[in-house]
C-alpha cells in the first residue's frame, strides 16, 4: 500500500511583516536621501545667491567696455574766420550769432582691469564747412570715473577728475571735480539739485573753468601771431577803450604780434542718480585772444564762443538707455538674488518637513498582535 505525503505550505504572518518592515525601510530611506538632496540644493541656491550679490554684482558696478554713446548740442557760436583774416576781409572776420553743433563721442576702446581706455571726441561744426575737432583719451578708474593707472601701448591725456561721467550710484553729498580739457585744469563740479529728465532722477551739477588755452587742437585752429598791420584792421572791431589803449602800444610790440588765448568754459550737468551718465547738459564755452602791452595782458575779441545745450533727441536716447541699463541692474542685483535665497529657503524647509515626517515612521514597533502570529 503506497502512502503518499503531501506537504501543505501555508504563508506565516511572519513572512508579511518583514516584507512590509523592507518597504518601509526603503521608503524612510528615499525619503531621507531626497530630503537631503533638497538641503544641499537649497544651500547651493543661498550660495549662488550671495554670490552674484556680493561678488558678481560689485565686479560688474563700473565702466562697462561696450561705451559707444554719441550726444549732438546746438546752439549759436562766434567763430574767428581765419581765410578773411589771411585775406584782410576784416568786416568777415569774425561770424557772429551762427547756429552751430557739437557732437560729442564717448567710447570705451579697451578695459584692463579696473582701468578703462576711454575716449572724448568733440567736433565743432558751423555753416560753410567749419568744422574743428578735438579729441581727447583718458585712462579711468572704472569705479571712480576719476583718472585711472597707466594702460601698455596707450598714450593718454594726464587729468584729474571726472571726464564722460560721474560713477554708479553718485551721492549728492559726495564733492566731485571736473577736468576741463581746455585749459587741462581740474575744477569743483558743484551739486545744485536733484530733479527728473524724461522720465529719470538726476543730480544737477554745473562747473566753471578758466585758464590759458592748452587744447592743442584748438590752438592749432587759431593764429599764433598777427602782423601789425592786420591786427590795426581789427582796430574797428574793438571797442573805443580798448582802441585807445591799444592803439598808441602797437608801436613797441614786436611785428608780428604775437598772441595767446584764455578759455572760459561753463558747463551745466544733469546726471542719472543710478548710472551717474549724463542725461542733460549745456557747454558755454569760449576762447578769447590776448595781447601782452606793458607787460600786461589785454583780451582783445572772442574768437571762439559757444553757447549750446543737449536736443532733445540726445536727451531722450540717453534716458532711455539709462532706463533700460537700470532695470538690468536691478534684475541682476536685486530681483536675481532674492529669488535664489527664497527657493532656497523653500528647499531647505520642504527637506526639513519631510526629515520630521520621517521621525516617527522610524521609531514605530511592530504590534504585538502580528510579532505573536
Amino acid at each position: 500500500m503506497t502512502q503518499s505525503l503531501h506537504y501543505v505550505i501555508q504563508p506565516t504572518s511572519s513572512g508579511c511583516i518583514g516584507t512590509k518592515k523592507s518597504i518601509a525601510e526603503e521608503a524612510l530611506v528615499a525619503l531621507r536621501r531626497s530630503s537631503k538632496i533638497l538641503i544641499i540644493l537649497g544651500v547651493g541656491f543661498l550660495i549662488l545667491a550671495a554670490v552674484i550679490r556680493f561678488l558678481v554684482v560689485p565686479a560688474m558696478a563700473k565702466l562697462p567696455g561696450s561705451v559707444d554713446v554719441t550726444a549732438r548740442y546746438e546752439g549759436t557760436g562766434t567763430l574767428l574766420n581765419a581765410a578773411a583774416l589771411q585775406a584782410g576781409d576784416f568786416g568777415n572776420v569774425i561770424a557772429s550769432d551762427v547756429p552751430v553743433s557739437v557732437d560729442r563721442h564717448i567710447y570705451v576702446s579697451e578695459t584692463a582691469g579696473d582701468n578703462a581706455v576711454a575716449h572724448d571726441d568733440i567736433t565743432v561744426s558751423a555753416p560753410g564747412g567749419v568744422s574743428l575737432p578735438s579729441n581727447h583719451t583718458y585712462v579711468l578708474d572704472r569705479r571712480t570715473m576719476d583718472a585711472g593707472g597707466t594702460v601698455s601701448g596707450t598714450e593718454a591725456e594726464q587729468h584729474a577728475g571726472l571726464t564722460i561721467g560721474l560713477p554708479l550710484y553718485p551721492d549728492a553729498a559726495e564733492e566731485f571735480s571736473l577736468y576741463d580739457s581746455a585749459t587741462k585744469t581740474t575744477v569743483p563740479l558743484t551739486y545744485v539739485d536733484s530733479g527728473t529728465v524724461s522720465g529719470r532722477e538726476v543730480l544737477n551739477y554745473t562747473a566753471q573753468a578758466q585758464g590759458s588755452l592748452q587744447d592743442p587742437a584748438i590752438l592749432a585752429a587759431l593764429p599764433p601771431a598777427l602782423p601789425k598791420s592786420q591786427l590795426a584792421g581789427l582796430a574797428p572791431l574793438l571797442p573805443a577803450d580798448l582802441q585807445a589803449k591799444l592803439g598808441p602800444a602797437l608801436a613797441t610790440v614786436p611785428d608780428p604780434v604775437p598772441f595767446n588765448y584764455t578759455a572760459v568754459s561753463k558747463v551745466s550737468l544733469s546726471a542719472d542718480q543710478t548710472l551717474g551718465t549724463p542725461i542733460d547738459g549745456a557747454l558755454n564755452q569760449q576762447v578769447i585772444a590776448n595781447v601782452e602791452v606793458d607787460g600786461q595782458n589785454v583780451s582783445l575779441i572772442p574768437v571762439l564762443a559757444l553757447d549750446t545745450k543737449l536736443t532733445e533727441q540726445s536727451v531722450a536716447d540717453a534716458a532711455s538707455a539709462a532706463a533700460s541699463q537700470s532695470r538690468m541692474l536691478f534684475l541682476l542685483s536685486v530681483v536675481t538674488p532674492i529669488v535664489l535665497a527664497a527657493l532656497g529657503v523653500v528647499l531647505i524647509a520642504v527637506a526639513l518637513m519631510r526629515r520630521r515626517a520621517s521621525t516617527p515612521a522610524s521609531a514605530q514597533e511592530i504590534p504585538a498582535e502580528e510579532s505573536r502570529v
